[in-house]
């Protein structure tokens, strides 16, 4: 658990699926943060959770009892071979943007990736989303690339912007055939 500026970051758990997705629900509604055109349901939240655990983590960041934000890290594809990577996704509250909660999440995220031994972390983000791509570039996020006009949210065409993040210290356990799932 993780504290910065009044903001808790801990574990998510069941409790914390309706201020999840009230969350992201927002985000699918109001902004091009995500390309998700669909609110999520109670159970595709409960799955979600389902989804987020281990080396897999789903962290909420509260302050004062309420859930602000929340973070996760997924698996950057389903395929055995991507198992060194993985994807970091942030989403903050609305009252709470500007206020270090993403930071909070992003750091703390960014600390459990490297102690689990990732080799990478990946970040898509719309390259309208100028407050994420600043936060995660502070956190020594590279952009590597970008997909142009790779969808469409709120009438316009959106490019996603490709960001990465090296654990140099976690490659070589994933060199000369070492065991990938260690």
């Amino acid at each position: 658990m993780t504290t910065s500026v009044a903001t808790t970051i801990r574990d998510a758990t069941a409790a914390d699926l309706e201020a999840a997705r009230a969350i992201y629900n927002h985000a699918v509604l109001h902004t091009d943060a995500t390309l998700d055109t669909d609110e999520k349901t109670p159970d595709q939240m409960s799955a979600w959770l389902a989804a987020h655990s281990g080396r897999n983590a789903a962290v909420v960041a509260e302050r004062d009892g309420e859930v602000i934000g929340y973070g996760t890290l997924s698996p950057f594809a389903t395929r055995g071979g991507y198992f060194p990577s993985t994807e970091i996704s942030i989403y903050i509250a609305p009252g709470a943007q500007g206020m270090g909660v993403g930071s909070a999440l992003t750091g703390h995220l960014v600390d459990f990736a490297r102690e689990e031994g990732y080799s990478t972390i990946i970040s898509f983000n719309t390259d309208t989303n100028i407050a994420s791509i600043r936060m995660i570039e502070r956190y020594g996020f590279v952009r590597t690339g970008v997909i142009q006009h790779i969808g469409v949210k709120l009438g316009k065409l959106v490019n996603l912007a490709v960001f990465q993040l090296i654990f140099t210290e976690n490659l070589p356990r994933y060199q000369d055939e070492q065991d990938a799932t260690a």
